[in-house]
């Protein structure tokens, strides 16, 4: 059969931009003899799955790597059948006409070898990649310099993107975006096809000039339109676009201009491309230092407000070392707390906790390091003043609109499930009748190839384990939840090491338990407990609790140490203790037998100093031999405790597994003072 167009897409996870531009093809075909090939450059954002589903006459061509733009389409080039070449982003949507207004285009005029059409912005301005020049020396001067944004309309200056031609009017042009052109068969045969050494960029600006060096001629047209989510197929992809960008250039300089201008030239123009890549790489990076620019010229300011405050005629020479010591362990604390990662630098969370860490450091100084001490009222006021002025900063910016899509303060925290078994589709039910939860199932990952595509109760599976990074990064996942019922211990070892430094909160539902347990919030979902894999809490969390406990041991010894004496003389002994440690295992403790009643519990605080227990924790449960209760670290106080005081009658296990669940989810010093308050009053 005849063929008169032959369709080519390369997907790069975007499932969803795909779909729409293949429904948009359906409703152009018209009575076009079309074949569409879609070819997948290992996508695990189950986009194979959906063309097989959806549009099982599409010719599906399945890398099992990202080979790039150019030799993606050159695989099916090399087997199109079609009179005519579509060549089409999936992140681009066509009209109704624009494949029967281009064929007829191509139709009506054999000299032309490739037209492509006016595409539009999503806001619906126009897009001046629509056509282009080629990179010529001074076309790629004014480019580089920038002329060509400062004088747009000028033809002198903006014939990188033909900005001087009136973009509703046709012309012959040098380049068509590789977004969407049609090209005739003959004339891509007679250029070669896409150069593969061009992975994304430039091969369009290669094969145009391959295609006009052959005779052909290139048309833009404005008779149709297309809209192009410009950025959609390439934004998830591994590598750096800046640096892809401008290496293309160079590229394309040493096959097409080697001996057509002067080594003088050539050198002066690469020496160009490498100014304008770094300087756009030095401006990337400016942009990612400037949060901690920022902080860090707060944290100066505070701290210069407060010694004038507390100190005001002083001069600020004496302060020379204390400021800088100052700041910067702030500026620590909170790089420590994640401020700074790029999902993270806008939220107020992280710097409330870095401001805190930083505030227990500096106030240590007035203890142990005495030429660097000064008033603890300058360290409590610069605090105050970090803590508004890094929190200020950030809502000014999240509200102003630039950054508000880049990162709310608050969002539904994106899942994945791993195991689509029958616990997986448990998971999944309970965690979407609680949409109070802000929780968001990007669908599921399993072991099985043939389980891709599948849907579970409307959530599909997306891939296998094989492909958990590209899984976490594509959906940009929170949390990853793991089903117990589909895997061992092995395997999920095996797929957090697979997906390691992805930054995602790894979890497990422990079979039959009734609770989510996070680091964020407690979830009751009838009986779906997530359980962090890495701990009850993290390194500095543990750090501050220990430091805390040591500090609250020392003051308690120290103060009720000239009532010891008293205690034993009026008759007071030291009695042992057998009592679940942390991790089931039994350890002994003492408590006074007899003597002053409220002495009993003061020898505790000598195992809290040597840390078999805490200030705060699990209570404190007699050892028996074979009967074990999960547990952390025993506690003179916790959760438990108060809510039993409370209640004033004996809890029930389960509200005792709920009240230490939620505990170990929101572990922190704060919670821990809030509990301690609790307890006294």
């Amino acid at each position: 059969m005849k063929v008169d167009i032959s369709v080519i897409i390369v997907n790069y996870n975007v499932k969803a931009f795909l779909e729409q531009c293949l429904i948009a093809i359906e409703r152009a075909h018209n009575d076009i003899k079309l074949e569409v090939f879609v070819v997948d450059n290992a996508s695990v954002d189950g986009s194979q799955a959906m063309v097989k589903k959806r549009f099982p006459y599409v010719h599906l061509i399945e890398n099992h790597k990202n080979v790039g733009f150019s030799t993606a389409n050159n695989q099916a080039i090399k087997i199109a059948r079609g009179q005519y070449i579509f060549i089409i982003n999936p992140d681009t949507l066509i009209q109704e006409d624009t494949l029967v207004t281009l064929k007829k285009y191509l139709d009506a005029k054999p000299e032309v070898g490739a037209v492509g059409c006016k595409l539009l912005n999503p806001d619906g301005s126009f897009q001046i990649s629509s056509r282009r020049s080629f990179p010529t020396p001074w076309v790629a001067f004014s480019r580089i310099t920038g002329l060509s944004r400062i004088f747009p309309r000028s033809r002198l200056f903006g014939q990188y993107n033909v900005t001087y031609l009136d973009p509703d009017v046709e012309a012959e042009v040098d380049v068509l975006s590789g977004s969407l052109m049609m090209l005739r068969k003959n004339a891509l045969e007679e250029a070669g096809y896409f150069d593969e050494d061009y992975f994304m960029y430039g091969e369009d600006i290669d094969l145009s000039y391959k295609i006009k060096k052959a005779g052909w001629k290139i048309i833009y047209t404005p008779s149709t339109k297309a809209i192009h989510y410009k950025g959609e197929s390439t934004k998830k992809s591994d590598f750096s676009a800046i640096a892809t960008f401008y290496s293309t250039m160079l590229i394309f300089i040493r096959k097409h201009f080697g001996g057509r201008y002067s080594l003088i030239l050539r050198l002066l123009l690469t020496l160009g491309i490498y100014t304008r890549a770094t300087i756009a790489f030095l401006w990337q990076t400016a942009k990612n230092l400037a949060p901690p620019i920022i902080d860090f010229g707060f944290i100066l300011a505070s701290l210069v407000i407060a010694i004038r405050i507390r100190f005001p005629h002083y001069p600020l020479e004496r302060f020379r070392i204390i400021l800088p010591i100052y700041a910067l362990v702030w500026l620590i604390s909170i790089y420590l707390f994640r401020a700074y990662h790029r999902k993270e630098r806008y939220h107020l969370k992280p710097v409330l906790w870095g401001s805190i860490f930083g505030l227990l450091v500096n106030s240590t100084f007035t203890y142990f390091f005495k030429q660097f001490a000064y008033s603890r009222i300058v360290v409590m006021i610069s605090f105050l003043l970090i803590v508004f002025f890094t929190a200020t900063w950030r809502l000014v910016y999240r509200f102003t609109g630039y950054g508000t899509a880049k990162g709310p303060l608050s969002r539904l925290r994106r899942v994945i499930i791993i195991g689509a078994g029958r616990e997986g589709k448990r998971i999944l039910s309970k965690l979407q009748a609680r949409p109070d939860m802000h929780y968001e199932v990007c669908g599921f990952v399993d072991f099985e190839t043939k389980s891709i595509g599948r849907e579970i109760d409307g959530t599909e599976v997306l891939a296998t384990i094989d492909n958990i990074k590209d899984v976490i990064r594509v959906e940009k996942v929170d949390d990853v939840i793991f089903s117990s019922d589909r895997l061992t211990n092995a395997q999920i070892l095996e797929t957090i090491i697979r997906a390691q430094g992805s930054g995602v909160n790894f979890r497990i539902v422990p079979h039959e338990v009734e609770y989510i347990v996070a680091k964020s919030s407690v979830d009751d979902i009838d009986a779906v407990p997530l359980l962090d894999i890495n701990g009850f809490a993290g390194p500095i969390d543990l750090l501050v609790k220990r430091v805390f406990d040591l500090i609250a041991a020392t003051l308690v010894i120290v103060v009720s140490s000239p009532l010891l004496l008293a205690n034993f003389i009026i008759g007071a002994r030291f009695k042992q203790k057998e009592i679940l440690g942390a991790g089931g295992q039994p350890v002994t403790v003492f408590v006074f037998n007899g003597g002053l009643g409220f002495m009993k519990n003061i020898p505790l605080y000598l195992s809290v100093f040597a840390g078999t227990l805490s200030i705060v924790g699990s209570e404190i449960i007699v050892f028996k031999p074979g009967k074990f209760y999960p547990t952390y670290k025993p506690g003179l106080t916790g959760l438990v405790q108060v809510k039993g005081n409370e209640k004033r009658q004996p809890l029930t296990q389960q509200e005792k597994d709920y009240y230490n669940l939620y505990y170990i989810k929101n572990q922190s010093i704060i919670t821990d003072l809030q509990i301690i308050a609790k307890s006294i009053f």
